[in-house]
């Protein structure tokens, strides 16, 4: 389900003397089945923006196509959004912190029973989802306050692995994880794409951008600031857009500079790199 964003802007209280826009006619498209990250600092509109794509706010003007959904700033229109969002489904950051119910294996079946399953089915999808993401069942009965952060977390995605999205959008995916925890989350996305999902990731990560997505959209004020891939985001001027690229891509470049015949818009990794140097010993 490619997505297509056609002039969109919103902005919260609209004519208050606290109006605030957060996005400025932002067109772009994200495509299918691919990982898209959007970047850009505090207050550029990246939370604004990932919350139109599933009806979560409507546009105050332009619309969002998702397959044949299209979101507008009609009400009358928007009828179908609980639909949308068997397609679409967000995980914010620290998703955690929405765990709720007392066992893990309730809280994951909430999804699939919210959306017509009955209950045995609902914990069939819970627990078929559990184990993608690694958690065997001796944590089907616990309490998901329990838990680890990084194993909340997994349990939390999993909620929305339940409900099969084809498009799943991950805000700060790796938030407060630690080294381990990340790369687990960060294998498991990378999966899910495989499996053909479309992944949107919002991050401040620049590794995470270089090594994993396909795709990458930076909004600046409201604005979209840049729409292509990694590679090009980060030969070019990055002094507007606070971020730093990574160390990889800057030892790449230099080797390129000194004469290194590499093309570096197929470096994710080092392996990759030293895959593309022993080819062309």
């Amino acid at each position: 389900m490619p997505i297509k964003i056609n002039h969109l802007s919103y902005t919260y209280m609209k004519k208050t003397p606290n109006e605030v826009k957060a996005l400025d006619d932002v067109s772009l498209e994200i495509p299918d089945k691919k990982i898209t990250a959007i970047i850009g600092h505090t207050g550029s509109g990246k939370s604004t923006l990932i919350q139109t794509l599933n009806g979560l706010l409507t546009p105050t003007e332009g619309t969002v196509e998702v397959g044949d959904f299209v979101i507008t700033n009609n009400p009358k229109k928007n009828k179908k959004i609980k639909e949308l969002r068997k397609h679409i489904s967000i995980v914010f950051q620290f998703p955690e912190y929405q765990l709720f119910d007392e066992t893990v294996e309730k809280d994951v079946a909430f999804g699939p029973k919210n959306y017509g399953f009955k209950e045995e089915e609902a914990l069939k999808k819970a627990h078929e989802a559990l184990a993608k993401v690694g958690i065997d069942e001796s944590f089907y009965k616990r309490s998901p306050f329990e838990l680890s952060g990084g194993e909340k977390r997994r349990v939390a995605i999993a909620g929305i692995i339940a409900i099969d999205p084809d498009i799943l959008i991950l805000d700060e995916p790796t938030a407060g994880l630690d080294p381990h925890g990340s790369n687990i989350i960060l294998n498991l996305i990378s999966e899910l794409n495989k499996s053909g999902k479309t992944i949107i990731i919002v991050t401040h990560d620049m590794n995470i951008v270089m090594n994993y997505s396909d795709h990458v959209i930076v909004l600046s004020d409201g604005k979209l600031a840049f729409e292509g891939v990694s590679s090009d985001l980060f030969n070019g001027d990055v002094s507007n857009y606070s971020i730093e690229i990574p160390k990889l891509f800057q030892f790449c470049k230099l080797l390129e500079e000194k004469g290194a015949k590499i093309e570096i818009s197929k470096i994710r990794t080092i392996d990759d790199l030293f895959n593309q140097l022993k080819e062309r010993k």
